[in-house]
């Protein structure tokens, strides 16, 4: 039987259903909800109390969670392995992801620029870009109605997708997750969408690829936004200083890349996102990235 007490000395195997380290790890993230999960949770559909002989702990319902998210067993093999129903199971995760979607959306991540310039000007570890942007996509099965069909339809993909914008702060923090949205829809229109010029301040400066191009849509604010240069027309490749920019810039960008990486160790989000939870993948891919950030080393 799966329980989260039998394995205070199996820190491996914590690691490979949860991506914590051991279980001081994992209940020092389970403690930060405090008492209220004992409590005030209410589970779906019902929204009462979990009740019964049978009924799993919190820290339990919360490690049955993260081995969904981690190993994307499916319902009937963790019902055999915490010997409760399929149904518990199923109220178990859509509970708790929208418990962690709600307690991680409350959490203020978002780093501003006299603070990355202070840890630049005292500790010289980060570069000075207030967030570095990308758009990651998870693949979804295919839907019935056909307009959700062409909104979800990713070109880039050749899928149906979901399509988040993510942001990190220059030392690797995720530090803003947009909602979800159809593949189908542009780099551009995304950031334009998803609420993240709400935090931009004057002087911010926003690192991308070259899909974002959209320094019109901020100018006005007087942020700046820094991607890699186009090639322009009749030039068959760019001047030195042109090239040492665009590898500068390149370098620093990847980070990004790298913490999206970290979003696929969530075997939920490497298959394609079963029909019964696509109403749920954007806040599964939230709590994922939220996750994320409580890894010791995320670069």
């Amino acid at each position: 039987m799966f329980r989260i007490v039998n394995l205070k000395e199996k820190p491996d195997v914590i690691q490979f259903y949860t991506g914590f380290d051991n279980y001081n790890h994992f209940m020092f993230v389970f403690n930060l909800f405090g008492d209220e999960v004992n409590f005030k949770v209410k589970y779906y559909p019902s929204l009462q109390p979990a009740r019964g002989k049978h009924a799993l702990t919190p820290p339990d319902q919360f490690y049955l969670t993260l081995i969904k998210l981690r190993r994307n067993m499916c319902n009937k093999e963790l019902s055999f392995h915490f010997e409760v129903s399929k149904t518990s199971v199923s109220k178990y995760f859509i509970t708790w992801i929208n418990y962690l979607y709600c307690k991680f959306k409350d959490l203020n991540l978002w780093v501003p620029k006299e603070t990355i310039d202070q840890n630049v000007m005292y500790q010289r570890k980060i570069n000075n870009c207030t967030v570095i942007i990308d758009c990651t996509e998870t693949k979804i099965e295919k839907p019935q109605n056909p307009i959700s069909q062409q909104a979800t339809y990713s070109k880039y993909k050749s899928a149906n997708t979901l399509k988040v914008l993510v942001g990190i702060s220059g030392s690797g923090c995720v530090t803003f997750v947009s909602d979800a949205y159809g593949g189908s829809i542009s780099d551009r229109e995304l950031f334009e969408k998803c609420g993240i010029i709400n935090l931009l301040q004057k002087g911010d400066i926003i690192l991308g690829d070259r899909g974002f191009n959209i320094q019109d849509l901020v100018s006005h604010m007087d942020v700046t936004v820094n991607m890699p240069q186009f090639l322009k027309k009749g030039f068959n490749q760019f001047e030195a200083h042109q090239l040492r920019q665009s590898k500068k810039l390149s370098s620093e960008r990847i980070n990004v890349e790298r913490v999206i990486g970290l979003e696929k160790t969530f075997k939920i989000l490497s298959y394609k996102l079963s029909s019964n939870l696509v109403p749920l993948g954007g806040r599964i891919i939230f709590v994922c990235f939220m996750l994320a950030n409580f890894r010791k080393n995320i670069m």
